[in-house]
């Protein structure tokens, strides 16, 4: 059974730290807590279900791949699955993970193989401190090169060849948002599935039928070959929210012509039932019936219909939608308030006639108007499915920014948010021999770099897709001296320092270090020779220290100071 345990040395923590970043228990949570409740009467159908009864119960190994459309019920459904084998006594060795496209964190191969090994390693501590001690001190160094998903893939498959563990049910949702190294993973799932018992949900996506038809043992089911069933599901969960909805308390035949309509218009969709719910908790009874005569079959055009409401807010209340969108959709992965406020406050501040700084309770507020497209939970806003970012991308020229502006525009944010923000010893620690392991945990209201986390993580990245816009101010940011180059002269090591105590230091500050160097090579070295020349210093003193930096975040002051190239810029 998959817990949340605790490894049992600190060498363990952080070996399991390097290995994933994530908590498959924590992403559950997560999930329901964006999409539940959990009904039994929406997934209780699975289980008399004889395929998915032959691969539960036959003692071969293989795999179990459920795939739909999207909002058909997929990730609730495995919920229910997972829920049910975590309480089976006899299913020891349980892994899960769940796949987002829209966060960097969840959508590669390396992050779910990662959360694998994660998940299974917790269960076993002496298994654990084996694989550890075989690696020496950690995978972290052998993990920020290119062999890093091969390093990944060869511990699983000594994982689920110890003979401790026997019966393995691996659990991956959302394969289809496992958008880097997708092919690498199929193939894992390949080659283990005679070890394994894989269950997978996706889109229904050709690739990934391809991928899996050399699993001899494999198993499919199609949702939409389940109509009946899901019937059943989508009613149960209608008659749940119908008795939520404040507007139809205490009256019965406008609860049946709520229900009647969500159901002849939902065509077996769960997502767009709870989108139709969601209006009808902001809706007055007098409006309900209108609501329901409003809203269109097809998810796509439900979905336009929320940001056509929009459209109706007023001057300031377009443009905030139009804003907040393009800045939720050019993310890298989900922005927390705060976060968000950053970019927000940047947008606006050279406004004439309009309020132009902003705080939470203000983003909140703004996330609000763009309807039920965008959720908040923890403080975090998130789309409320992936179909719903789809739908925004592919209607960028009417709905949002051109992406490749946005980039621009978040890059020039992050720079000034970080210039602004960052110092030596930003959490007033004053040991430079502290282990990263006893630096105390900051909560998000005593964090001085919970604003910025993201724009440290990914300024460089969003400077790089932006330098793709026409309208790129190359002058101001491209040249010896201008604001890139000022940036780094004054802030390099506290932008690496606050790398490593967001433990993002190793590979980030390498990878983006060398996006750098590209860029510039790409454009006007004569230019920026000054600034070349800082950058190959930068990157050679992170190569140097990444050991001890990852570590020890205040040692690389020092480390600086005893640089061995006396002509070093970064002394």
């Amino acid at each position: 059974m998959l817990t949340s345990g605790t490894a049992t040395s600190n060498d363990d923590k952080s070996f399991l730290q390097d290995i994933s970043k994530t908590d498959p228990v924590h992403d559950k949570k997560r999930i329901l807590m964006l999409k539940g409740p959990l009904l039994w009467e929406s997934f209780s159908w699975i289980f008399g279900h004889q395929e998915f009864n032959k691969w539960r119960h036959t003692k071969q190994s293989g795999v179990f791949w459920i795939k739909g459309d999207p909002g058909k019920g997929k990730t609730m459904l495995l919920c229910g699955i997972i829920e049910d084998l975590e309480k089976d006594s006899q299913c020891e060795n349980l892994s899960y993970f769940f796949c987002q496209a829209t966060d960097y964190r969840i959508n590669s191969a390396a992050a779910v193989i990662g959360g694998l090994i994660k998940s299974l390693l917790k269960q076993h501590p002496t298994l654990l401190t084996r694989i550890r001690e075989n690696y020496g001190d950690g995978p972290k160094g052998q993990l920020d090169g290119v062999n890093a998903l091969a390093i990944l893939c060869d511990i699983f498959e000594t994982i689920i060849k110890d003979p401790a563990l026997t019966d393995i049910i691996c659990v991956v949702d959302a394969l289809d948002e496992c958008i880097k190294d997708y092919s690498h993973l199929l193939k894992l799932v390949v080659k283990t599935s005679d070890h394994v018992k894989w269950l997978l949900s996706s889109r229904n996506e050709k690739y990934i039928e391809k991928g899996l038809e050399k699993v001899p043992q494999r198993l499919v089911l199609e949702l939409k070959q389940n109509a009946e069933q899901i019937s059943l599901s989508i009613d149960a969960y209608i008659r749940h929210h119908i008795k939520e909805i404040g507007a139809l308390d205490d009256d019965e035949q406008l609860q049946r012509k709520t229900f009647d309509t969500l159901k002849g218009k939902a065509q077996g969709t769960f997502l767009w039932v709870a989108l139709v719910v969601e209006q009808l908790h902001r809706t007055d009874r007098w409006e309900v019936e209108d609501v329901l005569e409003e809203v269109p079959k097809d998810l796509e055009d439900l979905y336009g219909l929320i940001l056509d409401r929009s459209e109706k807010l007023g001057r300031k209340g377009r443009e905030v939608c139009q804003v907040l969108l393009s800045i939720v959709t050019t993310a890298k992965r989900p922005l927390h308030l705060g976060e968000l406020l950053v970019f927000i406050n940047s947008h606006w501040k050279d406004s004439k006639g309009f309020k132009t700084t902003y705080d939470v309770r203000d983003v909140r507020d703004m996330a609000k108007s763009c309807g039920s497209i965008l959720s908040i939970r923890e403080d975090t806003v998130y789309f409320i499915h992936q179909s719903a970012k789809d739908y925004v991308v592919e209607n960028a020229a009417q709905r949002i920014f051109p992406i490749l502006y946005q980039h621009y525009k978040m890059f020039e944010a992050s720079l000034d948010a970080m210039s602004n923000t960052l110092e030596y010893d930003i959490y007033g620690l004053k040991d430079p021999g502290i282990h990263i392991d006893d630096v105390p945990k900051k909560d998000l209201g005593s964090d001085p770099l919970a604003s910025i986390k993201y724009c440290c993580v990914f300024w460089v990245e969003h400077l790089v897709l932006g330098f793709q816009f026409e309208g790129f101010e190359h002058d101001k940011y491209l040249k010896d001296d201008e604001r890139l180059h000022s940036f780094l002269k004054e802030k390099f090591l506290c932008w690496i320092e606050s790398l490593a105590l967001m433990r993002n230091f190793s590979p980030h500050a390498q990878i983006a270090l060398q996006k750098l160097r590209d860029l510039i090579d790409c454009y006007c070295k004569s230019e920026m020779q000054s600034l070349r020349q800082f950058l190959d210093d930068a990157y050679r003193f992170v190569e140097n220290f990444k050991e001890s930096v990852a570590y020890w975040p205040l040692q690389l002051y020092f480390s600086a100071m005893s640089f061995e190239q006396d002509s070093s810029v970064i002394r």
